[in-house]
């Protein structure tokens, strides 16, 4: 099914996008939109209800992704031409799937279950597909706030290199792992807690060892050491005081966090405000630059493709874009329409 095409600007990304649609109409699910004679086209490659995020093989043209509310399930899927086949179809080992990530060597995918507290670690065979039932771990822990940090809630997997970091909103911890060299277990290197009711959510790897990340409770971005390289936390507001939103509007909850290419800003996807803010990361605490509309609602998820970031609007079922000027994002321009655009995702032109 095709979507509607809106105009593309030249140079934004040499290939495309894979967009998760969150919802349960006949229109959700895995979407690729592609640049073609100037125009962005869009259709729909498989339907599946409550897709939340992707993740890609980093030599096959395999796509993942996790969806469900309750009980869970992870998908992978061949992407040939204009078909995506699917290779398997396995219970997420938990409860709301939200994150998944596949290591830089293709040895394992990575799964998160928020609700449940679960970790789950998939051996992936030579052809991108999972192998076996999945290594489940039981995450522990807890904090102050007794709505949303009465467990552990793991809200991330990211690999740095060869470090698993899972990101654990309910606990206010960034837990550290390793893989096995065959890619068969996990092996625990640390836990660095961040200050209490934070909830982190997401987090990237800067060039200097630090690790910046939002904090979804306490709506705040922070910077600090990698596990082993413990520092103290220097944390600012994710957003400005002066944004028109903070008096009598909503709440802000910070969501996804990105770097530019040099590491030296970062990106921050305010939901509730719906704005975009730029901070500068150093030495010192995050110091914010610019804050803009994200002509979004619900601003899920962010990308950066070559000189433009790319937003996902969730409730607004929109995908736009901030061109950035000397890393600094400027106004947004709208690029296409996606039903529930959550997660978005490069489109690299892989061989297998």
């Amino acid at each position: 099914m095709a979507e509607r095409a809106i105009p593309a600007r030249r140079g934004l990304l040499a290939h495309g996008v894979y967009v998760a649609g969150y919802g349960t109409g006949p229109r959700h699910g895995l979407h690729r939109f592609l640049i073609r004679n100037g125009r962005w086209e869009g259709a729909q490659l498989a339907r599946v209800a409550e897709l939340a995020a992707l993740a890609q093989h980093p030599v096959l043209p395999v796509v993942y992704g996790v969806s469900g509310s309750g009980r869970g399930t992870v998908h992978s899927w061949y992407v040939s031409g204009d078909d995506a086949v699917s290779r398997s179809v396995a219970p997420s080992g938990g409860v709301e799937p939200c994150n998944l990530a596949v290591d830089p060597r293709a040895r394992v995918l990575v799964v998160v279950n928020y609700m449940s507290g679960t970790l789950v670690v998939w051996p992936l065979a030579a052809d991108g597909s999972l192998i076996g039932d999945g290594q489940s771990t039981q995450l522990a822990g807890s904090s102050i706030d007794p709505d949303r940090q009465e467990a552990a809630h793991p809200h991330q997997a990211f690999f740095a290199d060869d470090v698993l970091y899972i990101v654990d909103l309910g606990a206010d911890l960034v837990r550290a792992f390793t893989v096995s060299e065959n890619g068969d277990a996990l092996a625990g290197l640390s836990e660095v807690p961040v200050p209490p009711g934070t909830g982190p959510r997401h987090l990237v790897a800067l060039p200097s060892g630090d690790l910046a990340l939002t904090g979804e409770l306490a709506s705040v971005v922070l910077t600090g050491s990698r596990p082993g390289h413990e520092g103290d936390w220097r944390a600012a507001p994710s957003t400005g005081s002066t944004h028109p939103g903070r008096a009598g509007g909503p709440r802000n909850y910070p969501g996804d966090i990105q770097r530019s290419p040099d590491g030296s800003l970062v990106y921050v996807a305010n939901r509730g405000y719906n704005t975009v803010a730029a901070f500068a990361v150093g030495a010192g605490a995050p110091r914010l630059i610019a804050e803009l509309d994200s002509g979004v609602l619900w601003p899920q998820h962010l990308l950066v493709a070559e000189d433009d970031l790319l937003i996902a609007g969730r409730d607004s079922s929109l995908v736009t874009a901030m061109p950035l000027v000397n890393g600094v994002p400027s106004e947004q321009r709208t690029l296409f329409e996606c039903p529930g655009a959550a997660w978005l995702q490069p489109v690299y032109d892989r061989r297998s």
